[in-house]
Parts: C-alpha cells; sequence; structure tokens
C-alpha cells in the first residue's frame, strides 16, 4: 500500500482497568518509556496520550514500530491515516483501492468514542458499503484477508489495516526494581523478561563461580544484557557481579550432598543485601519445578527460608522446550548456548556432588550453615561486589 501514514498509533490494554489515579500515573511512565526508547534510537516523535490511546507523530515509521513493539504495556501498534469525522466517507471512497490493495475479502471494524448519530455498526455498514462500490471486493465478516479499522473519537478518525502485536504487559518501572540473578544459561534471561513484562525494572547480580578465572562468563554475560536491554526501555539496567567461588569451595568441601542447596542460599543472600542497597523489592531466578535436582519443592522451600525477601520464579511450569522457544524470542538463546571452554555448565557447576539432596532437611541446613560460619561467607562474598555496567 502506498498510504500516506500520519503517525502510528499505540494501543494499551491492563492500565485501561485500573482506577484513574493508577491510570494516569502508569500511562506517564509508558509514555516516559516511549519518549526515552525513541530518543535512544534517534527517532524524532511526538508523542500525546488521547482517550485510550497513545498517539506517535513521527515520520520515521519503520524504526519507531521496532521501537514500539518492544515498549512493555503496549497491546498493538498501527501506522495511521488521520481524517476529520466530516471527511471520513470520502477519504474511504477516493482510497479504496489503496486500503484492499490485493486483498480478496475484507471488513470494517469500527471502535467509537464521543457522542454520535449514528452507532458503531452503522458506520461499518456504510464504509464497508463504499469499499464495495468502489472495488468489488467481497465482504466477509468472519475471515477477512484485509481489516480496515477505524477509530472515531468525537470528530477525529483513525484509519489502519495493520495492526502489530506489542509485548503486553505493563509498563516497565510501575511496579518497581528487583534483583534478577542471572547466569550465562537459557532460563534466567527469560525469567528476567517475564518480570519486565509485568512492570519490574531490573538489576542484574552474576555469581562468578569460576576460581581460576572469575570473570570467564563476563563477555557472555554483558552479550545477554545487551539483548535484554533492547527489552528494557525507558530504565537502566545495571549489572553488578561478585566473587561465588571461593564461598563454594568451602560449601563443597563441607556440605557434601546439600553443596546445590548451601550454593544457592548464598546466592539469595548476597541478592537480599544489595536489594536492600539499591530499593529492590524482590529477587528473580530462573528456577523451574523439577527441572534439575536443585529445583524440587523440598529444597526450594529450603532455599527460600535464607531470607526474608520475596523471591520470585517466573518459570516455575515452563518445560524447557517451552523456555527455549521464549529465549529465541527474547534473542538470548543463542548467546546462552555459544560454546566456550571457560563458561559451560560443566565449568560453571563444578561443585555440584554426584549425588546431591533431593529432600532437604531445613534443621540439617541450618546446621551445616552454622558449622561454615554462613553469615562470614556472605560478608566476604559481598565485599567483592562491583558494578561493572
Amino acid at each position: 500500500m502506498n498510504l500516506q501514514w500520519d503517525g502510528v498509533l499505540a494501543a494499551y490494554g491492563e492500565l485501561a482497568l485500573k482506577s484513574k489515579p493508577v491510570r494516569r500515573r502508569w500511562v506517564g511512565i509508558l509514555i516516559s518509556n516511549i519518549l526515552n526508547g525513541l530518543a535512544k534510537a534517534g527517532v524524532e516523535a511526538q508523542v500525546s496520550h488521547k482517550w485510550s490511546r497513545i498517539i506517535v507523530k513521527t515520520l520515521e515509521f519503520e524504526r519507531s514500530i521496532e521501537v514500539l513493539s518492544r515498549v512493555f504495556g503496549l497491546t498493538y501498534i498501527a501506522p495511521f491515516v488521520y481524517v476529520s469525522l466530516n471527511n471520513l466517507e470520502s477519504y474511504i471512497a477516493r482510497e479504496a483501492g489503496e486500503l484492499l490493495k490485493n486483498a480478496e475479502s475484507f471488513a470494517v471494524r469500527v471502535r467509537r468514542t464521543g457522542e454520535h448519530s449514528f452507532t458503531s455498526l452503522d458506520l461499518e455498514k456504510k464504509l464497508g458499503a463504499i469499499l464495495k462500490e468502489k472495488t468489488g471486493i467481497k465482504v466477509s465478516l468472519e475471515n477477512p484477508s484485509r481489516t480496515v479499522y477505524v477509530e472515531v473519537h468525537n470528530n477525529e478518525c483513525y484509519i489502519y489495516t495493520l495492526k502489530i502485536d506489542g509485548c503486553r504487559g505493563l509498563p516497565l518501572g510501575s511496579s518497581g526494581r528487583v534483583v534478577a540473578l542471572i547466569s550465562t544459561g537459557i532460563d534466567s534471561p527469560v525469567a528476567s523478561w517475564f518480570m519486565m513484562k509485568r512492570g519490574c525494572s531490573i538489576a542484574v547480580l552474576h555469581a562468578q563461580v569460576n576460581l581460576d578465572k572469575p570473570d570467564a562468563c563476563t563477555r557472555k554475560l554483558l552479550d545477554i544484557v545487551e539483548v535484554l536491554r533492547n527489552w528494557h526501555i525507558g530504565i537502566d539496567m545495571p549489572v553488578y557481579v561478585y566473587r561465588h567461588g571461593e564461598a563454594l569451595a568451602e560449601i563443597s568441601r563441607h556440605a557434601q550432598e546439600y553443596t546445590c542447596i548451601l550454593c544457592k542460599r548464598l546466592m539469595l543472600k548476597v541478592a537480599e543485601k544489595l536489594s536492600h542497597e539499591i530499593g529492590a523489592k524482590a529477587i528473580v531466578t530462573g528456577e523451574n519445578l523439577g527441572q534439575v535436582a536443585s529445583q524440587t519443592l523440598d529444597n526450594l522451600n529450603a532455599i527460600d527460608h535464607a531470607v526474608n525477601i520475596l523471591v520470585f520464579r517466573p518459570l516455575i511450569g515452563f518445560d524447557k522446550e517451552e523456555t527455549m522457544n521464549l529465549a529465541r524470542k527474547i534473542g538470548t538463546y543463542e548467546i546462552s548456548i555459544r560454546p566456550d571452554p571457560w563458561c559451560s555448565p560443566s565449568t560453571v557447576c563444578w561443585a555440584k556432588p554426584s549425588k546431591p539432596v533431593t529432600k532437604a532437611n531445613l534443621e540439617e541446613v541450618l546446621k551445616l550453615e552454622n558449622e561454615l560460619q554462613m553469615n562470614r561467607l556472605v560478608d566476604k562474598a559481598y565485599g567483592t561486589i562491583m558494578k561493572i555496567s
């Protein structure tokens, strides 16, 4: 189609269900994220909020749509043509050929707000009759090959034929900040993405487990973070690392079959300290129920008792194939599976016992931590924390 677009219409979903004060505040966050994302991409645009739509006026449609499709809180994006209500019918008649170019059938869908002497159905019938008369293309209300959308707000009309899916959810930052324990595997980046979708901004925390080369996974970690930042639009995503390997070595020598449990508890304790320091409200992990030995119900229960802060596991009910497909969609999958002799599952999980406990006893966990002086290990590990990006 060779229509001259006037801008991009962006629709939000869940926000419309909130109370007026919450909706006003969250729409403000959404618009701020959009403006920041467009500016970072070098797109010049004017952004305004009208009824339950966000209108982006720009001449750079492809780039703006690419950004908007990654802004959490938007349900769909559509390049539109603007006409006044008085000129709507004449525009449809004049541009009928372009609107239905290469279409085998069509339907008209009208969404209307404001006071009018006609209903949405009345207008659909009238515009549909004009399009059919001008082009001869048949109407198909159930399975059209082309849908002409018309949104009428008082005297303003927005016409579009292409709806591009947004990533839905809530505006990034509307739910606060969380600390995401991100490894270089497949799961934890996907778990972080899901929390972003629910309005949480992310602070990344990575445990350096390799004793001989602590920064062995740093390059892969930063490559994953770079992809996540493409979705983390509007708010900075800080990255922290700390040395976990030394404490893990002590745990491994003393805890044996409980090594994985104490390792995870140490990670959560460090993450909790960072959360308090930066004002985060929860911790996010990529754990999945039953996927590995440390992720049984008994073990997860023992792990959670390490901290007093909320721990989210967005992937708890996903199977591995579902998570892998999501990682491909997000863009982290190819990085996570990239071969690296210094940053592979075997080198990262070097302390894993041959027969890890699957039904952890909390009393035994606390006994082992007391013998290890776990608070000492936590303080020592947290003392190595540094922000690298």
